[in-house]
């Protein structure tokens, strides 16, 4: 008979992996409270959550679920950072994290509705953040646009000039 605190524990997790988008599961074997408390900071400023979960819960909260085959064979000490916003920001965030705290290791992903692996973990964290690729998308758009006003600027300075010119010829 299950007790009733793992059963509100299980509940929380189903809660918050339900509209999750982002599930990304790491091993914090030797991490200090401090170390976890600078980590939780930076991923709250993403809107993520970074929790240490027992595998046991976690295989419960997410039977009958997309990341229930994600979990089905974690073993050792299990944390997991969960967003429903922008991944990329959660992947740099862990990413950059493992790379100064050299204790934190990554266990596997779920990410926009599929299980990814630890190396497309870590080239996600490569990718720009969701407004720099806005800015270059929009960059893309306006350069074309901006060529073509140029062009466009161009052609009709040259058709004044000539028209002056050809003004200027017959006054004289």
């Amino acid at each position: 008979m299950p007790n009733q605190e793992k059963v509100e524990i299980v509940n929380g997790m189903k809660d918050l992996l339900a509209g999750a988008t982002t599930v990304i599961l790491t091993d914090h074997t030797g991490m200090s409270v401090k170390q976890f408390s600078t980590l939780r900071s930076r991923l709250r400023e993403a809107d993520a959550q970074f929790r240490v979960v027992k595998n046991t819960l976690v295989k419960l909260a997410t039977q009958g679920t997309p990341v229930q085959d994600l979990v089905s064979n974690l073993e050792g000490p299990t944390s997991m950072a969960v967003t429903q916003e922008d991944p990329v920001a959660v992947a740099k965030i862990i990413a950059q994290f493992m790379k100064e705290s050299k204790l934190l290791q990554l266990k596997g992903g779920f990410i926009e509705g599929r299980i990814v692996s630890i190396e497309d973990v870590r080239s996600l964290s490569t990718i720009p953040p969701k407004p720099q690729l806005l800015a270059m998308l929009v960059g893309g758009l306006q350069s074309p646009i901006a060529g073509l006003v140029g062009t466009l600027q161009s052609t009709l300075g040259s058709l004044v000039m000539t028209l002056q010119a050809v003004a200027d010829k017959q006054a004289a």
